[in-house]
């Protein structure tokens, strides 16, 4: 378990990537694209802690794809905390007729590199890298724990529930951050029943199931923000039981994105408090909290119309 200490000012930034899709079986020369996005990103943004959250790279020759972005993190001086996406894979699936989970676990040993966080996780939990990475306070007693998980290709599985909720509760911390690729269906309620901020421009393609792990997160209390990715031109955050529910930005153009859409990153600023500062970063040099809002459609039941205009 890898710990940082806050900066001098007591903050600590953290850039989340998120679908990159490098070295897809065409376009490739806008993986170019890419890679210099997430140099301008890095060079504008100067985050603590980098974290992919899935979709790598999923076409031929992926390793290559990862000794490049390996390069861009050892250039700009900051580590990588990567997660698995439904993608990850694919080409070994797809070219050595094996099963997903197989395809997945030779993906993920290409994560081992020098400046990589990735771990493969505890024995006995399901999934390619389910870790933790903390920060500020001290090794012992860190301020905030970042839980990284694999959704697998659309669902958290039972010991992944129970893992994380036993290693909540060992850690003496207050606040906690997770990320990975797919949301869980919390993210349809969010955005169908509260007032949100920022896009939403695709259906929300949540966890094929509701496998609990929203409501795990809930129950150990300390969850403050969780970031994923999978559908490339959503980028809303919304609360929901006392967590911000939060899209990161599609960062790649070997896939699909939208006219006018333009690719970025998120940032996530962290401090002592249980708070956290987030931000859009676009490809176009612009840096901006969330402001556009969503009025939801929908009311449960025994809600009031004015309580969803608060």
């Amino acid at each position: 378990m890898k710990h940082y200490p806050f900066k001098s000012d007591g903050t600590f930034r953290i850039c989340q990537f998120t679908d990159l899709h490098l070295h897809t079986y065409d376009r490739f020369e806008e993986g170019e694209q890419t890679y210099a996005l997430l140099r301008q990103t890095l060079r504008d943004t100067n985050p603590d802690l980098v974290v992919i959250t899935g979709d790598i790279a999923w076409g031929k020759e992926p390793e290559s794809a990862i000794a490049e972005l390996e390069k861009i993190f050892a250039e700009a001086g900051v580590m990588w905390a990567p997660v698995l996406g439904n993608h990850d894979g694919e080409y070994f699936m797809e070219s050595l007729q094996i099963p997903n989970e197989e395809g997945r676990r030779m993906f993920a040993q290409r994560l081992f590199t020098e400046n990589s966080l990735y771990e493969t996780g505890a024995e006995g939990v399901d999934g390619n890298g389910n870790y933790v990475v903390t920060v500020g306070g001290t090794a012992d007693k860190p301020a905030w724990a970042l839980f990284l998980l694999d959704s697998h290709r659309g669902y958290f599985d039972l010991s992944q529930n129970l893992w994380y909720r036993e290693t909540s509760k060992a850690l003496p911390h207050s606040h906690e951050l997770s990320f990975f690729h797919i949301p869980f269906p919390e993210y349809v309620e969010v955005w169908d029943y509260t007032a949100c901020k920022g896009y939403c421009l695709e259906s929300i393609c949540d966890t094929e199931m509701n496998d609990g792990m929203f409501a795990a997160m809930v129950e150990c209390g300390k969850m403050r923000g969780v970031f994923v990715g999978h559908d490339h031109i959503n980028d809303f955050e919304g609360t929901l039981q006392n967590i911000r529910l939060c899209y990161g930005r599609g960062s790649g153009y070997q896939t699909y994105g939208y006219e006018n859409y333009a690719r970025g990153a998120r940032i996530i600023d962290i401090d002592a408090s249980a708070d956290f500062k987030t931000y859009i970063y676009l490809a176009t040099g612009e840096m901006y909290e969330q402001d556009r809002c969503h009025r939801p459609k929908l009311m449960r039941k025994h809600q009031r119309a004015d309580e969803l205009l608060k």
